[in-house]
């Protein structure tokens, strides 16, 4: 079966396409299965730089911040053409000057008379250095309301879009592909993106990143957590709590931070137990709080597979 390490539920999903790092829905006979059918649709570039020892690319957004520094922070080299991966820091795959370090996962660079924002590559244990090549692909699958959209690292050009999406959700090993796959689906509200890291039996560290949205108010969360499997009739129900024990969360907030990375640590062997192998995924409320008694709150999923 194909190893599942995290995944991310109708908002930001980080893969790599190789049995040792990706992630998905699981299919075959232990899980539901689909067959993606995506459009004809000519792969983009996507340009990107290397600061600091990681790996960033175009959101496509330009920076509203002003007034501005007008000192940049590290000077930037095109070593390379759009489809190209930088390999080293200072270098990218476009002409520009260089650029500056705005918050911790992202740089501003200028671009065309306007300041545009690159994003750190989500991070993972892929060594990105290893891919030549970086591609923008997108297409549908079945039923979707909107078309997917990947930004994918690989060393083969010839890759497209259905493709890839059998390497992330197939269980056939003859589809999986030696690449990285960030799906760009941003949360259409408030930019917030929830996934599942370090995943063991007992528990798991949950990454939340907002970028850009729409929140009025300061993004919170707290401890409240709910973990659902997926059953044989591949519908989620909620795992069964220790019947021993009473239990209530502490009424506490988590501030996630403005166009950055949070991580909190969600340990569940108290509440659940063990996990079996299975499907999961794990709830967390968010709030855009505004004022006392003046709050929105919605709940996100992140998918997780325990062997």
């Amino acid at each position: 079966m194909k190893r599942v390490l995290a995944a991310v539920l109708c908002i930001l999903m980080l893969t790599g396409c190789s049995e040792s790092t990706s992630i998905g829905i699981i299919g075959g006979a232990d899980g539901p299965t689909s067959i993606f059918v995506g459009e004809e649709v000519t792969a983009q570039g996507v340009k990107l730089i290397r600061a600091d020892g990681d790996l960033y690319y175009d959101t496509g957004v330009d920076s509203s911040l002003i007034p501005r520094c007008g000192t940049l922070d590290g000077a930037l080299k095109a070593t390379g053409m759009e489809f190209e991966v930088p390999q080293k820091d200072g270098e990218s795959n476009f002409e520009t000057s260089g650029y500056q370090s705005v918050t911790g996962m992202t740089k501003e660079v200028p671009i065309d008379g306007k300041w545009r924002i690159f994003k750190r590559f989500p991070e993972s244990k892929t060594d990105f250095g290893k891919f030549k090549y970086v591609l923008k692909l997108r297409g549908w699958h079945p039923n979707a309301a909107r078309a997917s959209e990947y930004i994918v690292l690989t060393n083969d050009l010839t890759i497209d879009f259905d493709m890839v999406s059998k390497s992330i959700f197939s269980s056939n090993s003859n589809d999986w592909l030696d690449c990285y796959v960030l799906p760009v689906i941003l949360d259409e509200g408030w930019g917030v993106s929830m996934w599942a890291e370090d995943v063991k039996p007992t528990g798991a560290t949950i990454v939340f990143e907002q970028f850009e949205g729409n929140a009025e108010g300061e993004l919170q969360t707290g401890e409240w957590f709910e973990i659902e499997v997926m059953n044989e009739d591949n519908e989620w129900e909620k795992v069964a709590t220790n019947p021993l024990i009473d239990y209530a969360f502490n009424s506490v907030a988590y501030m996630i931070k403005k166009n950055d990375r949070t991580e909190m640590e969600a340990d569940w062997e108290w509440l659940y137990g063990e996990l079996p192998t299975g499907y999961y995924r794990i709830a967390k409320k968010v709030m855009d709080f505004k004022a006392p008694g003046d709050f929105e709150e919605d709940v996100y999923y992140a998918e997780f597979y325990i062997e």
